[in-house]
């Protein structure tokens, strides 16, 4: 009587499923045989998990290359120096040269997201962007002004390209 004569009743179960690294959103992977049950006795359908790709808080996915944007001092811009920052298996050593440019990408070969079923991976693309301290001690803002000095830099409206290469860089 609970079946009404289909020889099936509706449960829930949980199934344990496994997904391979390197997916992407709006994967679909099928289990044969896991699905609904057939009608009248026939046999069981098939099972589809369609996947979602949750954000992550530090890096955002391309394909299968991972961006990030990581702050650097101007110190270690203008001295070069060498940074650790969070990757997918563990710490990645990313090595800032000197006169690095604010907006300038280093790319780490082979840290990215692995492709799906095959061999190799993405890169791990890292833009840096050099910040400006929010508060200078007198020490600190002596030795800026006597740097200030020895360096000039010629104060010109740069190109409408170059504008727009900077706002795409902080957008």
């Amino acid at each position: 009587t609970t079946c009404r004569g289909e020889t099936r009743v509706v449960r829930e179960f949980k199934m344990n499923v496994k997904v391979p690294a390197g997916v992407e959103d709006g994967t679909r992977i099928r289990y044969s045989g896991e699905g609904e049950s057939g009608r009248f006795g026939g046999p069981r359908g098939d099972l589809y998990v369609v996947l979602t790709v949750k954000p992550h808080d530090f890096f955002e996915r391309d394909g299968h290359d991972l961006h990030c944007v990581v702050p650097i001092s101007f110190p270690q811009a203008a001295l070069g120096d060498e940074i650790e920052i969070p990757g997918l298996d563990g710490e990645v050593s990313v090595r800032i040269p000197e006169v690095t440019q604010s907006g300038k990408e280093f790319h780490v070969r082979g840290k990215g997201v692995p492709h799906l079923n095959e061999s190799g991976r993405g890169d791990l693309i890292v833009q840096v962007l050099v910040q400006t301290p929010k508060k200078l001690s007198r020490t600190q803002r002596e030795l800026v002004r006597q740097l200030q000095e020895s360096m000039a830099v010629e104060n010109k409206p740069a190109s409408r390209n170059m504008l727009s290469k900077m706002r795409d860089l902080f957008n």
